[in-house]
């Protein structure tokens, strides 16, 4: 193909993005709708003028591209067209800006890649693969090449149906002229290699390979010869992530190795399998949740609230926001009407409901006071009245008047624990809004469970710091980089000055100060972080 050719009459080439075994991608221009696609021209193997041969291709490519164009998910690249011109067969697809996987490891200079970015990676891929398989599609080369990262975060899996298509038309691996299953050797599952039956869970030890070498920096087995990775996968158990990557979040190695289990039967049965394994992981690197630095992390904090029984989960969809909440079963909510300039958040449920700055919530720090002994301060004591200097527009009214009430000790001497099991209960509504892309409804409800944390724990306790933490990553998910650096930057703050500048935490808001700095085009800022942080580890 040359630049400037017009497929079908409709789709010029503009210029090549890159070339394979089985033909090639370019960027062009659909002349008809005026828009940038990308074009994938396939070149059939020999044999043109066999016309039998070349029929049962063409079929073969029509049901393959039928299958491609009916899948519709955000982490799934859209298929707009495709077609036959003149013995040359073209799929066109939506154009993606942006880097794939393998691009982005090279771009690492081979080092893994942020925790962050791998447990956003796994996120999207599992959502996407569990929608194609229950469609009953497999990948069948699910690889680093074939993961995209677009501009705007957005993660998506290229090339469905194509190996198929190549194991149809002859575009089959082989190695020492033996023919193996098609496949990219370093990400093939054991039953790829055996040649045996082949179904979606053979895509999910595909996935195993690909978190492996993100999250590591390379994949599981190695080497020269193609076949000695192959005998890895079949016969030789991973070395554990964590030998290689000690920081890794325990839930994501375990998952990444469950995942690349021998057999099919020990992997999860669906992608869908890993949420509770990811959620996990998600909750240690936010800073909460069991082996993270929530308040079980902390001597003297209350434990950790379980989720109050019969309180269905609170995000809020758009047509509810401002709405009243009404009056709970227990008649705890204040009465009359909330203060004039009382902080207010998604559906009302803010300053009002916890205590306006007219009406503080008393909340315990820490354990209540034995009788006959002295007040005691605990560790937690401190987390209501400390005091940080955030980055400039970092504060809203809310944190200024959260940090005007410092919370006071109850009669009861206790937490309110059914109000914050039903903020935890919001925060995992938020997270799962999140997974589902509904980043503007995730945004509000991490913003209303800030604001009501902040006013029954405190800014700076590590509760309200976590939620902080996803509103921040939400804000970047809606492209409002400069807000989310300023609500990083605030993060770092105050975890270096609670925490430690090493704690992982801290070094967790770091790494998404700089990722915002990147988005922002203001890379030499990005990069002076990440050497501060080289220095620190």
């Amino acid at each position: 193909m040359a630049q400037s050719t017009l497929i079908h009459g409709r789709y010029r080439l503009l210029d090549l993005v890159g070339r394979g075994g089985m033909g090639e991608v370019w960027r062009a221009r659909d002349e008809s709708l005026g828009r940038r696609v990308a074009v994938k021209c396939l070149k059939p193997p020999g044999r043109r003028e066999d016309a039998g041969f070349l029929r049962v291709l063409r079929e073969r490519f029509r049901r393959e591209a039928r299958v491609a164009a009916s899948l519709q998910h955000r982490g799934v690249t859209v298929v707009h067209d495709f077609g036959d011109d003149d013995g040359l067969l073209y799929l066109v697809m939506e154009l993606l800006e942006g880097r794939n996987l393998s691009q982005l490891l090279a771009d690492n200079k081979g080092q893994p890649l942020p925790l962050a970015e791998v447990l956003d990676v796994a996120e999207q891929v599992a959502a996407a693969l569990a929608y194609t398989h229950a469609q009953g599609v497999v990948h069948r080369d699910l690889k680093p090449a074939n993961v995209m990262r677009s501009a705007d975060g957005a993660v998506k899996i290229c090339d469905f149906g194509i190996a198929r298509l190549a194991h149809d038309i002859g575009f089959t691996a082989r190695i020492s002229g033996s023919g193996t299953a098609m496949g990219t050797p370093h990400y093939m599952s054991p039953e790829q290699i055996a040649d045996s039956a082949v179904d979606h869970r053979s895509d999910l030890y595909s996935f195993g390979c690909v978190l492996y070498e993100i999250a590591t920096g390379s994949p599981p087995f190695e080497g020269a010869d193609p076949w000695a990775v192959l005998v890895g996968h079949r016969d030789t158990p991973p070395v554990p992530p964590r030998v290689h990557r000690p920081d890794l979040p325990p839930p994501l190695a375990t998952a990444i190795l469950r995942l690349l289990a021998k057999a099919p039967d020990e992997r999860p049965g669906a992608a869908a399998g890993l949420a509770g394994e990811l959620a996990a992981a998600r909750a240690q690197l936010s800073g909460a949740g069991p082996g993270g630095w929530g308040t079980t992390a902390f001597p003297g904090a209350p434990a950790a609230p379980a989720a109050a029984a019969g309180i269905a989960p609170l995000w809020m969809p758009p047509w509810t926001r401002g709405m009243d909440a009404g009056l709970p079963a227990a008649g705890r909510r204040p009465a009359g009407t909330p203060p004039d300039g009382a902080p207010v958040g998604a559906g009302g449920l803010a300053a009002w409901w916890s205590g306006s700055p007219g009406r503080r919530s008393r909340v315990s720090l820490g354990p209540p006071p034995v009788p006959g002994e002295p007040a005691r301060r605990g560790p937690m004591a401190s987390w209501g009245a400390a005091r940080v200097s955030a980055p400039s527009g970092a504060a809203d009214t809310t944190h200024a008047a959260a940090r005007a009430a410092p919370a006071r000790v109850t009669a009861q001497g206790a937490l309110p624990q059914e109000r914050l099991a039903l903020l935890a209960d919001r925060r995992d509504a938020g997270l799962r809004l999140g997974r589902a892309g509904r980043w503007e409804e995730a945004y509000e409800v991490h913003r209303a469970v800030a604001a009501e944390r902040e006013l029954l724990l405190g800014p700076h306790h590590p509760d309200t710091l976590a939620v902080r933490h996803e509103l921040g990553r939400a804000l970047g998910r809606l492209g409002r980089w400069e807000e989310a650096l300023a609500e990083h930057r605030r993060l770092a703050c105050v975890r270096a000055q609670t925490l430690g500048s090493a704690d992982p935490a801290t070094v967790a808001s770091r790494n998404e100060e700089a990722h915002c700095l990147e988005r922002l085009g203001r890379r030499s800022e990005a990069d002076e972080v990440y050497r501060e942080l080289a220095r620190g580890r």
